[in-house]
């Protein structure tokens, strides 16, 4: 869901990275990928500490009552503590980026549900030299609720569990890891190749839904046609593996694209297209014709399945830095390894987000997005949901806030019974020290 895309602005609005010798906006993220930064901006390191009231409707969790349906927990009401540090360190030839954030909820009258949120971001880059650039990122954490887990962020692991869509289809625990590593080599004033990778597992508690583990390999070429503009071709290669489902999925993707700076390089528009080839392989259940079920005294069985396909994928953003916020627009289509049920998919998602830092007390930041599933091998069909935030906090003194949280999840599946609203509403106090205004995700 992209109530918590904390991270677009900082992915949509890096116009230059000057710092390490290329001048140009790139069809890339670069640096530590906007991890620690708000409000599109670097800020020091800043902790925090939140004592929250909750009310959360609409919890989805993965049991069925004595009638047989989705057990519906209804309007759960209860405290959440809440403790985190983020922000970002310059030395002369590195940058570090932090995002931590972790939660214990207890709801009065449903302790069942109570839990634990953790979630740690950090990203490392370092300037070997005047043409070649290490970067290192690094993201780890669990969580079981949707409404009040992970803050945003892209990445292949987190794809899998909720990326920016929502795409958390049970509130189960999922705990996941992904760790990945670039290197860009700046050949020319106006040209530069990257390549890396990044390789991820996520682990599901539920026997009932599917972990994932796999790989990515990309390389990239960018060419500098101007200050301002910048076009380039990227190879990527990705590889997911389902143990529970006793399947996998091998995708080659080819795509170029183009980013540019206008309006005194206040907006930035990034533009990537091209063709996505996967092939996934399988096990699912069939209904038997009634006569071969008759002959053999059972209704189903299991068989495998095969598909090779070419899908057009794209990913469009825009985004524009204000004194003290910025402004983001996305657009991606896809190949996603699934959500625990949906399996490799493809995967479309449409978002919009506002970031405000207030140079004196207040803070706020507001989301909402739209994302859908199709399954390239399942008989399922089409997962779509939408959802929406609103985060704000206001300075009482120079150590104390009054934080506050508005959220909505709407998920339905085509063809199917599933059509679930969730809503989360949140206020509380705050400690953290420091001289601008306080903004959690």
């Amino acid at each position: 869901m992209l109530y918590r895309l904390g991270l677009l602005s900082g992915l949509l609005c890096s116009v230059a990275w000057g710092q390490f010798g290329y001048e140009g906006p790139s069809i890339l993220t670069r640096g530590t990928d906007g991890i620690g930064t708000r409000g599109g901006e670097q800020v020091d390191l800043r902790f925090f500490a939140n004592l929250n009231a909750i009310y959360d409707t609409g919890l989805l969790p993965i049991a069925t009552d004595a009638k047989g349906t989705i057990a519906n927990p209804g309007a759960l009401a209860g405290v959440e503590g809440q403790i985190g540090a983020y922000g970002v360190h310059n030395w002369r030839k590195a940058q570090l980026g932090l995002d931590y954030r972790g939660d214990y909820r207890h709801y009065n009258e449903g302790s069942y549900y109570d839990g634990s949120d953790q979630q740690l971001l950090l990203g490392y880059s370092y300037q070997k030299s005047r043409r070649l650039v290490f970067t290192l990122r690094e993201m780890v954490g669990t969580y079981s609720n949707a409404l009040g887990g992970a803050f945003g962020v892209t990445g292949t692991a987190l794809n899998a569990i909720q990326n920016q869509s929502g795409t958390l289809l049970f509130d189960n625990r999922a705990t996941f890891i992904q760790s990945g590593a670039t290197m860009t080599y700046v050949l020319s004033p106006h040209n530069s190749v990257t390549v890396g990778g990044e390789g991820f597992n996520v682990w599901r508690q539920s026997k009932a839904l599917v972990g994932n583990t796999g790989y990515t390999l990309h390389g990239t070429f960018e060419h500098r046609l101007s200050q301002r503009t910048t076009i380039g071709g990227t190879y990527t290669h990705y590889h997911y593996d389902f143990p529970r489902a006793f399947g996998e999925s091998t995708i080659n993707s080819y795509s170029g694209g183009f980013a540019t700076s206008f309006g005194r390089d206040r907006w930035t528009l990034k533009v990537q297209g091209g063709i996505m080839q996967p092939e996934t392989e399988g096990l699912q259940n069939v209904i038997l014709d009634p006569i071969i079920a008759a002959i053999l005294g059972v209704s189903s069985t299991v068989q495998t399945y095969y598909t090779k396909t070419t899908i057009p994928s794209i990913d469009v953003s825009m985004g524009r830095k204000f004194k003290s916020g910025s402004l983001g627009f996305g657009y991606t289509r896809g190949i996603s390894p699934g959500n625990g049920v949906y399996l490799t998919s493809k995967q479309e998602n449409g978002g919009v987000y506002y970031s405000y830092t207030g140079v004196r007390k207040a803070s706020m930041s507001l989301a909402a997005n739209y994302g859908s599933y199709s399954s390239l091998g399942q008989a399922l069909g089409q997962y779509r949901s939408v959802g929406a935030a609103l985060n704000a906090s206001y300075a009482l003194t120079r150590a104390f806030h009054l934080v506050g949280n508005v959220s909505y999840r709407k998920q339905e599946i085509q063809t199917a019974t599933l059509n679930n609203n969730a809503y989360r509403l949140s206020i509380g106090f705050a400690f953290s020290p420091g001289d601008i205004p306080l903004s959690i995700w």
